[in-house]
Formats: structure tokens, sequence, C-alpha cells
């Protein structure tokens, strides 16, 4: 995480781009060091670039009791941080500057420009991760954050400035696979606020696959794009440029660059020099292992080759890969004419086999690009 860290703040520096979001869960158990540690990364990404970041809470980041540190292959628990404590850590990066404050949440009102202001959601509900002894993956905005919301909506209109949302849970689903949990809970409200309130796209992230969802009411249209996590292949993250003159939002993702970093400071390690490489295999390997495990375990496939099985494994690999990366568009032709395809569509029902089968069926669709326009 240290090194993509890194090499992600050196393409923020090559792009030089306003302004940063970052949609929550900064660190994987909420440890204390690690939100520092964070926060150094961030004033290091602002200093060398001259962009402004905003962050707000994911679910993994507040009040965690997974909290652990780690000595040689040891690990021990250790602290985690209060909603104090995270806006004190992460002043810097949003809260300081915040034109308003919602008195119930993280959440908070901030305006990068004139023309285009973040309306930054903390959708977490982390009270009871002590009794429940993890950390809490549903996620909701309360009745008081709505009604701060219309008071944001009420003056950004006032000042001629559009809304856009970032929140950790999705707001809308993005996939038939898994969304309890990972949509806010109270998607229909928090979803017709945000509508009511000149919101036409909103950046999420807790799901940690790259999708884009729309939503319609009347001639008004709302868009969730869920962004992929960047310490997970393909370790992309979005780039959205915003044109008052055009009346349009243009948004697409790019790769993190891992490669040009470690050329440029001169880092000998082959997996970072062959970052891609090493990170597509790493992600197939895990991605792969559990799979033909669960295939050989069950006795409906026992009488399958080790090739046919092997042809299977390696179908749920590439649908991973696709479904994380949101490259449905690109590879749907490809896995539908594959052997290993063939082989799921005849296979003996299972749990296993509808698995695969609803993942084949995410649809024809670029999650990648999107062209917002407006009003």
């Amino acid at each position: 995480s240290n090194e993509i860290m890194k090499a992600f703040t050196y393409d923020v520096q090559l792009q030089g781009p306003d302004i940063t979001l970052i949609s929550g869960d900064l660190t994987n158990n909420g440890e204390r060091q690690s939100h520092l540690d964070m926060a150094d990364h961030l004033s290091s990404m602002e200093s060398s670039s001259g962009t402004r970041v905003y962050v707000i809470p994911g679910n993994h980041d507040l009040l965690n009791p997974w909290a652990v540190k780690f000595k040689g292959q040891h690990q021990y628990k250790t602290d985690s941080i209060s909603p104090k404590q995270f806006r004190k850590i992460y002043g810097p990066f949003g809260y300081n500057e915040a034109l308003s404050r919602d008195s119930h949440s993280l959440s908070y009102l901030a305006a990068p420009s004139d023309k285009l202001w973040l309306l930054m959601l903390d959708t977490n509900m982390y009270r009871r991760n002590q009794e429940l002894r993890h950390p809490q993956l549903e996620g909701q905005l309360s009745p008081s954050t709505l009604k701060w919301i219309d008071q944001c909506g009420e003056m950004a209109q006032q000042k001629g400035a559009r809304l856009i949302g970032v929140m950790h849970h999705s707001l809308l689903d993005h996939s038939d696979l898994i969304h309890e949990g990972f949509t806010i809970q109270n998607k229909d409200e928090v979803r017709d606020v945000l509508m009511q309130n000149g919101v036409q796209t909103v950046f999420s992230g807790h799901i940690h696959i790259q999708n884009i969802s729309s939503y319609v009411k009347d001639t008004r249209q709302i868009y969730d794009v869920t962004n992929s996590a960047l310490s997970v292949y393909p370790h992309q993250y979005g780039t959205l440029s915003f044109s008052p003159a055009r009346h349009a939002m243009d948004y697409q993702t790019s790769p993190m660059n891992m490669e040009v970093w470690a050329d440029a400071n001169r880092i000998k390690d082959p997996n970072l020099q062959h970052f891609k490489t090493y990170s597509e295999s790493s992600f197939e390997q895990l991605s792969g292992n559990g799979s033909y495990k669960l295939l050989t375990q069950n006795s409906r496939y026992a009488h399958y080759t080790e090739h046919q099985l092997r042809a299977m494994t390696d179908l749920i690999q590439s649908l991973h890969k696709n479904y994380f990366a949101g490259t449905h568009v690109v590879k749907q032709d490809a896995i539908a004419s594959s052997e290993g395809y063939q082989l799921w569509l005849n296979a003996p029902s299972s749990s296993q086999r509808d698995y695969v089968m609803r993942l084949a069926a995410q649809g024809n669709k670029d999650h990648n690009h999107l062209h917002v326009s407006l009003p």
C-alpha cells in the first residue's frame, strides 16, 4: 500500500488535477497509525502537485475493533480512532475549509470553485462496531442529515453552483450478485433528496468494483459511479472534467502508473517494475485457487477432467477481472465463445454455477466512461 500511494501521488503530480477525491476506506482496519501515515501521503500529494484533497471516511475507518499492528509474523491489537479524531487528522483535507458541516455525522460541504461544490457525505454506521465486534457493513443517512442536505442545496442554488455528491456506500444498486450492505439502506429517500437539490452525479466506493448505474425520474437523471479500489487490481482511478462553458461533465478511468514511478525513482524490485503483470497474476491466482478448490470439492463435478476443471476456473478468473475493471463491453463476446463458458452452461446445477452464470450475464456496458449533460 505504501508503494501504491507513492505511485498514485506521482500520477497526481504529473497530471496536476485541481482536486482529488477519496470516498472512504482510507485504511484497512482503521488503525490510528495507518491514518497518520495516510495523512502524510495526502500532505505530500498536495504539496508536490498543487491539488486539493477532500476525504470522507469509509466503514473500515472509525471505531474499528479489528485494528491491529504488525511485528514480524505477529499481529497485535492497537488503537482505532473516533469521529472527532478523524476530523482532526484529516482537517487539512476538507474539514477545515468546509462551508458547512453536518452536526450529526462527518458530512460536510466544500467549495473548491465558484461553479462546482462538493457534498461530502458520511454514510457509515460505526456506533455499534465494538458491540458487533466488526465494522458495520451497512450505511444510511439520518433524517437530520437529509435536512442538512436541503440546506446545502439552497446555499448552492443561491450562489449558482452545481453540486456533486461523494459517499462511501452506493446510492444505486450496481450488481445482481451483491448489493445488500453495499447500497445505502434508505436509498430511495436519499436519491430523491439529492435529485431535488440538483445533484446529477455521485461518486462512491464501498463495493470496490468499477460500475456506473443511473436512475431516471420524469426528465431528471442521476448517476452513481462506483470506483475501483486503488489497492485492488486493476489499480485504477477516475478522472472527471467539469466544463461550465460546455455544460458538461466527462468521466473516465485511468490506470495507476506504478512502473513509471518505479523507473523515475530507480526502484529495482521486479514486481514493481512490471507491476501490471505481477498484480494481474496475483489477482488471477487468488481468484483461481478458491474457485478451483470449490470445484474439486463438489461431487457433482467429480467426473470432469483436469483440463475441463481448469477451463472452468479460467473463465471465473476472466469474469472476476472484467467485473472489477468494469470492462464487460470489451470481453463479453470472447467469454461467451470460450470453452469454460460452454462447460458451465451445461454443468450440473449448483450455487457455484448460479454465481458464474450471473457473473457472466452482467451486461454489455462500458463502465469506464460517462458523459453528463448539464442543464
